[in-house]
């Protein structure tokens, strides 16, 4: 098998992929693979995970074809590894598309980045201004943090993986709490609007109301002002003229 292995793998050495694997599979293969690595804190697959691995690769490869086997997605990865340790080792910057993701997987981490990092962190942590509002959320800031300052930077791959993951809950929060912010700002404008329109219309209530008594009050004016002319009427009608 180890020599089938070394024909199969060193046929397109020169550019380290093997024609039988299109793009889009090798594509799922690094994806699937990668995530089940880093789970594992970047340790050896099992069986079982190579079996899942092979079965989100199949399920994206042409069915007429015979399905890919744990042991071809194992060897098929050994063989990334090798063109990655490749394009690593030249001095211009790599234009092979899986070289970034591949970096990320399995790139060797060094104890001076760790400084860098902490402090991008604590960056994302200042401008808190609620910094219990992260508690009450689940996963909260205080939790990624206090899993950053407890990483075992001695092994760099793990530690990676872990400040990763610590970061991304930092991200996740942060996004929820400008989503509840934006809820809250939402919340504000709609009752400054209902209250502003209930004093509109309290005001308008208020402008009628004093315009009718205004109109009952030049009405009662004019009403009296016809019975006392009507009263003097009848009066003056009334006396007989003098001889």
């Amino acid at each position: 098998m180890s020599t089938n292995h070394h024909h199969h793998t060193s046929r397109h050495r020169g550019n380290g992929r093997d024609d039988c694997w299109t793009e889009s599979e090798t594509e799922t293969l690094v994806n699937s693979w990668g995530d089940r690595y880093v789970q594992l804190n970047r340790g050896n697959l099992r069986q079982n995970d190579w079996s899942d691995v092979a079965a989100a690769v199949n399920a994206t490869r042409d069915r007429s074809k015979p399905p890919r086997s744990d042991v071809q997605c194992k060897n098929r990865i050994d063989t990334l590894k090798k063109k990655y340790k490749l394009e690593k080792s030249k001095p211009e910057p790599s234009k092979w598309p899986l070289f970034h993701r591949m970096d990320e997987l399995i790139g060797a981490g060094n104890g001076s980045k760790k400084a860098v990092v902490r402090g991008a962190v604590e960056s994302i942590s200042k401008p808190n201004p609620k910094p219990n509002a992260s508690l009450k959320l689940k996963g909260g800031l205080g939790m990624g943090i206090e899993r950053v300052e407890s990483l075992d930077w001695g092994n760099g791959e793990t530690a990676y993986a872990e400040l990763a993951r610590a970061i991304g809950r930092i991200g996740e929060v942060y996004e929820r709490m400008e989503g509840l912010k934006q809820e809250e700002m939402m919340k504000m404008e709609k009752e400054r609007m209902e209250f502003t329109k209930e004093v509109e219309v309290r005001r308008m209530n208020m402008f009628v109301e004093s315009q009718v008594e205004i109109e009952k009050m030049k009405w009662e004016k004019v009403k009296k002002k016809k019975k006392r002319l009507s009263g003097a009427d009848s009066l003056s009608s009334g006396k007989k003229p003098q001889r």
